[in-house]
């Protein structure tokens, strides 16, 4: 008991000491397996961005990413970015046939120990916001209620509309 209410501390601290910082910096390799192009964080400016941090191995992941996969499609056409970031395997034939099996067309990348380690992974899956500035506005450890995740890119929406009005 203790131990996993010292995680879940743990856990509330990094998320608040990310809240309104910049996105930490990071250029990686695409997982798609006919491009070899890397992707620069730099490129989400502009658009409101949610990085989903997983693995194959991940029991969780197993679940959470094909109820983000639906958020996803419907949120993409409103104008948000969603990238997945594959943190236990490079193997690109290993993350294609376990999107594939689990029903999952959300890009991704594939992580880094520096990109792990600047967003503090310390488990998945965890679910960043950005805003168009690239600034985080929530995280997210575990899986999480629908409900919650569109409250969030709702809230993402309305800040960027209110400030493309300015």
């Amino acid at each position: 008991m203790k131990k996993s209410f010292s995680i879940f501390l743990v856990l509330i601290i990094f998320s608040f000491s990310f809240a309104g910082r910049k996105a930490p910096y990071f250029n990686l390799p695409s997982e798609n397996i006919n491009n070899s192009q890397n992707i620069d964080i730099k490129q989400f400016k502009g658009k409101p961005t949610v990085l989903i941090f997983w693995g194959i191995n991940c029991m969780t992941c197993r679940t959470e990413l094909p109820q983000l996969e639906k958020i996803y499609k419907i949120y993409k056409e409103k104008g948000i970015q969603f990238y997945t970031i594959v943190v236990d395997t490079k193997n690109k034939n290993d993350i294609f046939e376990t999107k594939k099996r689990w029903n999952v067309t959300i890009p991704g990348l594939i992580s880094d120990k520096r990109t792990m380690y600047k967003y503090r992974i310390v488990g998945v899956p965890i679910i960043y916001f950005l805003n168009k500035d690239l600034r985080v506005v929530r995280v997210l450890y575990g899986a999480q209620p629908q409900e919650k995740i569109e409250k969030i890119l709702n809230k993402l929406l309305k800040e960027n509309i209110n400030h493309s009005e300015n």
